[in-house]
């Protein structure tokens, strides 16, 4: 009897202990959630860019089909974009209102990624602990905050990407290749940035070919399928854009100002801090040890993907925040080698008792350096809640939506060209939805110079020339270009006040030139 209950707690003490990482898991999981859901709601408006994501929910929760043909971005063209992301959200906006969903879904997509991280490091180090603390990490990288207002579909595409990488390492199981190939389905449905992952995936073979280590058919099957699959998806969402700007596609037709003006609103101490000190100091040691380490294919499947996002941001060909996000990933799956390696060491030496001592070290370690890390990403960049816009700015425009013709073009700058659309419902001049708008160039130059020139009649000519009736002036468009006021719109005949409110002027254009 006594043997049988000896037994019997013993494996109750293991189920004990192996069903404690995943309630640890949930509680990461649920708190990583409710600190994103409190930034998030704290105001119930989101970044400029997520006003384009609404409005594709709003149309495929009505219709069922993208707004492909849209009549107000640029006056009138063609958007085109993987659907995927919008059509979940628009899957949830048929229980709960489009604004919460928008809020909520996200959000929740950010906050999976602890489990990807979670059990990635868990099956290269096999150790509960040292996983569940990069997954805590992964869960408060601070550039992964970056976008806690914005219908952003990074969460989404980040999620898939690692989630694809844990298939990856279980290959030989025969059902993680179906569950690869469905996530790689999944992945190049969501968004363009599954070449991060292609190209992440040709470096791992040239690493292994380099280093003259084995490569499973299995994995050059899947490898090729999926770069096949990438190419083949994106060229026929993407043909018309191919056609259009041909080669230079693969910069989006993003004015050259901006890519001119890619690094510089972020310095190297800022990109420190948004990526964080530890697992930067502790990703790099176990990337420059991964080469010595038995497990060390698998560290390079992980270094590669890091490497390829490194490249795509180098050349321009990813945002930054984008770019940033799939490098602190990486480096944060890295860490737990390091750890690993510490663990080991630790477990050898004298100090074996202070082993969860040195671990709360390192988390306060953690949790310190995201306080300058905040204060750094909020206040150094123009993706904190400071890049949404005012109460004030959608006023005006519902105002307009509801007192202006339809067929009215609104001059704004290029950041508000999407709550034109999306709160005005007019068309706009100008927003950051480039692909397959001609002279783009110019048109950004127009735009800036609109705001920025001293002469009445270069203004009214340049609103003349988009046929644009009405001039939109807000708080935020008179910081970003560094004024005061609009001088000539003063005391102007040609320029009416149509509409005012705390600060944002609708003003009403009724002067041509020539």
């Amino acid at each position: 009897m006594d043997g049988y209950a000896l037994s019997s707690m013993k494996l109750h003490d293991l189920k004990d202990f192996k069903d404690k990482p995943a309630l640890w898991l949930i509680l990461i999981f649920a708190l990583v959630l409710a600190v994103r859901l409190y930034i998030a709601f704290q105001t119930p408006l989101f970044n400029y860019d997520a006003y384009f994501n609404l409005r594709q929910v709003e149309h495929i929760r009505d219709t069922g089909l993208p707004l492909y043909k849209d009549t107000l971005s640029y006056g009138g063209k063609t958007q085109l974009f993987a659907p995927l992301n919008e059509y979940i959200i628009a899957g949830f906006s048929l229980v709960m209102p489009i604004d919460i969903a928008g809020k909520i879904i996200p959000n929740i997509f950010a906050a999976m990624l602890i489990f990807a991280v979670y059990y990635i490091a868990l099956k290269i180090t096999k150790n509960s602990k040292i996983s569940l603390l990069v997954s805590f990490m992964s869960g408060f990288m601070p550039v992964y905050f970056m976008d806690v207002n914005r219908v952003s579909v990074n969460y989404l595409a980040v999620l898939l990407v690692f989630s694809v990488v844990y298939c990856m390492l279980r290959l030989n199981e025969r059902k993680y290749v179906d569950y690869t190939l469905i996530l790689m389905f999944l992945l190049v449905l969501t968004t363009p940035m599954a070449f991060v992952l292609v190209i992440g995936l040709l470096l791992y073979l040239l690493l292994l070919k380099l280093e003259n280590l084995p490569v499973e058919m299995k994995e050059l099957e899947i490898i090729l399928f999926f770069t096949f699959l990438v190419f083949w998806v994106n060229l026929l969402i993407y043909k018309n854009a191919f056609l259009t700007h041909g080669l230079l596609v693969v910069w989006q037709n993003v004015p050259v100002k901006i890519l001119s003006e890619f690094f510089m609103n972020i310095g190297f101490v800022q990109l420190f801090w948004a990526i964080s000190i530890v697992p930067l100091i502790f990703g790099i040691y176990a990337a420059y040890s991964a080469f010595h380490l038995e497990n060390g294919k698998e560290l390079m499947l992980i270094m590669s993907l890091g490497l390829s996002a490194f490249i795509i941001l180098w050349f321009k060909l990813l945002d930054l925040v984008s770019g940033l996000i799939f490098l602190s990933v990486t480096l944060v799956i890295l860490t737990v080698c390091s750890l690993k390696m510490l663990n080991d060491f630790i477990l050898k030496s004298k100090i074996h008792r202070y082993e969860n001592l040195v671990y709360t070290i390192i988390i306060l370690i953690f949790l310190v350096s995201l306080i300058p890390s905040a204060y750094s990403m909020i206040h150094t960049s123009n993706a904190g809640p400071q890049n949404t816009p005012e109460n004030s700015d959608v006023e005006t425009l519902k105002w307009a939506s509801e007192n202006i013709p339809n067929s009215s073009v609104i001059m704004s700058s290029l950041e508000e060209g999407n709550i034109v659309t999306y709160y005005g419902k007019r068309k706009d001049v100008m927003d950051t939805n480039f692909l397959l708008t001609p002279s783009i160039d110019q048109r950004l130059q127009d735009v800036d110079t609109v705001y920025t020139t001293t002469f009445e009649t270069q203004a009214i000519g340049i609103l003349n020339k988009y046929n644009s009736k009405y001039l939109l002036i807000t708080p935020s468009t008179l910081q970003k270009y560094g004024l005061k006021e609009i001088p000539y719109v003063k005391d102007n005949k040609c320029f009416e006040i149509a509409y005012y409110r705390e600060g944002t002027y609708l003003y009403k254009v009724d002067c041509k030139i020539g």
